[in-house]
């Protein structure tokens, strides 16, 4: 190959991707050779699994949805294809460090053998008290599709002359993915720039970038595109329009950091790859001398601002379910149209999310995080008083099934941990939020439902720490979080902050539970009258409210029950719940003036 040609931006491109292994030299007929680690495709009954990209298609060239677990299940199985692999090697291999249960596993089969459509399941079969073997016969070696196959004569100068950088992808990805069609949306991490040339700011940009894919793949709500991808558009200018359609992602994440005399400045961005328009920007500025100690926390507020229900990612999706007929939406888009009823808290909004996301798990029963947000549906209606115990009861079923279906998830362990302190199970509570952190240490939405519960540990102080670290990670957070917030800082005696939060609800956002806690703060703080007059309002909508019934509506410690009793005596409750309310609770915790009474 002329040396002009070797050195131009495309070719330098295919060499950095490691799509070229070997080169025939100048004027001699060869193939290029594909790099086996990068692009492993299999056909499984005429479904193409690519490893690399890890994504199923169809005889159509039309994505199939499979959960992430079911998937590095296929996989492995793939790579060991003939032979039994124990269950014990499959747990090892696709939940390393995690207990699952069987069905975690049966589920996961059964979702591959749809996927390849197995029904006779005489390809993924099961062998009795041993494991499962894939048998795919002579196809479960890599596929080299033909649109791969090229004459060095020929590719080489074509793709010189009639493609640019990023458009090279085009010839070796996989289709791009419509993000009408209903799968998980995709995020590229692009290698943030370093401006200027200092190893130190290039040593940043390079870990910057690690840690952001390496936070974003905690969020099961989309899909994060492998590291080597992004990577070959690392120290040249992208067209993020061009690198989404190259690459198969929906969002890319870029971002630069620049050193400016004592100070670091880092900037990020969230970009829609389809449209190029910009999502989301934010820029800090920090001393030098903090440089690596930034790193982390710049990548897990990036990550945070992006991902989870409240994320910008899911903002983005929800706004185009809604331009799709009601008859239309898959089950994808019905939980995040549930989602987004759920955060309006109020009754009427929760009813519909309800009806959402019981649509969408009628559609897709292998959702998980649908049956998350479920668990908090029912929970929230219950708090309202919508028919508490079958809501309760509901939410209960609902945490279980999530986290059997994907036990990766540490949201699905960390509403399944407040599903059993909701029963008192405090030891087990424990034990799923601890696996949780494991899981996601800093997901704005685990350490807010951490918070949520701390106190039941006997750990208020520790709930209140895990409220000020879920707002530094998202300062712009969510209005169903403020709730829980709330709790945990009245919790440690911190009233104003409590109040602060309470009052950026509206008053169609209390429930009981913030009706009092807004108006013992109130009394605690010296408001007398307005505490008072807070009373009044909580008690037309919620008659039955009395200290007896709050304290005794969940589990409290010696020091928070003393708390709850003192400030809602100033606030003006009434002190007695009524008898048949009493007989709800084992062991209830009584005033002496109502046992005098």
């Amino acid at each position: 190959m002329p040396k002009s040609e070797a050195s131009t931006p495309a070719f330098r491109l295919l060499q950095r991707s490691a799509i070229i292994d070997k080169v025939p030299p100048a004027g001699r007929a060869g193939r290029w050779k594909m790099d086996p680690g990068l692009f492993r495709t299999f056909a499984v009954n005429g479904v193409i699994v690519d490893v690399a990209g890890g994504f199923l298609r169809d005889r159509e060239g039309r994505e199939i949805a499979l959960r992430p677990q079911a998937f590095d299940l296929l996989k492995y199985l793939l790579e060991n294809a003939g032979r039994v692999v124990t269950k014990d090697e499959l747990m090892q291999a696709v939940w390393p460090g995690v207990f699952v249960t069987d069905d975690s596993m049966v589920q996961c089969v059964r979702d591959i053998r749809r996927a390849i459509g197995d029904d006779s399941q005489s390809i993924l079969k099961a062998v009795p008290k041993r494991g499962y073997r894939l048998d795919i016969g002579a196809a479960d070696t890599p596929s080299e599709p033909a649109r791969w196959k090229w004459t060095a004569a020929a590719g080489v100068l074509g793709l010189v002359v009639l493609f640019a950088a990023g458009a090279v992808w085009r010839f070796v990805s996989p289709a791009v993915e419509d993000p009408s069609d209903g799968v998980l949306p995709s995020v590229a991490v692009l290698p943030f720039q370093a401006i200027g040339g200092e190893a130190d700011v290039q040593r940043l940009a390079g870990g910057l970038t690690e840690d952001i894919i390496t936070d974003l793949a905690r969020f099961p709500e989309f899909r994060v595109i492998a590291r080597n991808s992004p990577d070959v558009y690392e120290s040249q200018p992208a067209n993020t329009t061009e690198v989404g359609a190259a690459i198969g992602a929906g969002f890319v994440v870029g971002g630069s950091i620049q050193l400016q005399a004592d100070q670091i400045r880092i900037t990020a961005q969230l970009i829609d790859a389809k449209t190029g328009k910009h999502l989301w920007s934010d820029r800090w500025d920090r001393p030098d001398k903090d440089l690596f100690a930034i790193q982390t926390e710049i990548s897990e507020q990036v990550s945070n601002r992006l991902g989870g229900g409240a994320g910008l990612i899911q903002e983005v999706g929800r706004v185009a379910a809604h331009r799709k007929p009601p008859s239309n939406l898959n089950a994808y888009e019905l939980y995040l149209l549930g989602t987004e009823k759920l955060e309006q808290i109020n009754r009427a909004d929760v009813k519909e999310a309800i009806r959402l996301l019981n649509r969408a798990v009628e559609l897709d029963p292998g959702l998980a995080r649908a049956w998350v947000e479920l668990y908090h549906s029912h929970c929230v209606a219950a708090g309202f008083g919508v028919d508490p115990e079958s809501n309760r009861r509901l939410a209960a079923d609902a945490a279980q099934r999530a986290v059997r279906l994907d036990p990766s998830d540490a949201e699905a362990h960390a509403v399944y941990a407040m599903s059993l302190a909701d029963m008192n199970d405090i030891e087990r509570s424990k034990a799923e939020f601890d696996a949780a952190l494991r899981l996601a240490p800093n997901q704005f939405e685990i350490l807010t439902f951490y918070a949520s519960s701390a106190s039941s540990f006997g750990e208020p102080e520790r709930g209140a720490q895990l409220v000020d670290q879920a707002i530094l990670l998202n300062p712009s957070y969510p209005l169903w979080s403020a709730r829980i917030f709330a709790d945990a800082y009245f919790m440690v005696g911190r009233y104003d902050e409590a109040l602060r939060l309470i009052d950026r609800l509206e008053p169609k956002n209390y429930n009981p539970r913030m009706w009092t806690f807004r108006s013992a703060a109130m009394a605690a703080l010296g408001n007398a009258e307005e505490a008072k007059l807070s009373v009044k309002a909580a008690l037309k909508l919620f008659p039955d409210l009395t200290i007896e019934g709050f304290v005794n509506s969940r589990r409290y410690t010696d020091a928070e029950r003393k708390r709850l009793i003192e400030t809602m005596r100033f606030a003006g409750f009434p002190p007695c719940a009524m008898p048949d309310l009493l007989t709800k609770f084992d062991q209830p915790e009584r005033l002496p003036e109502c046992v005098r009474n």
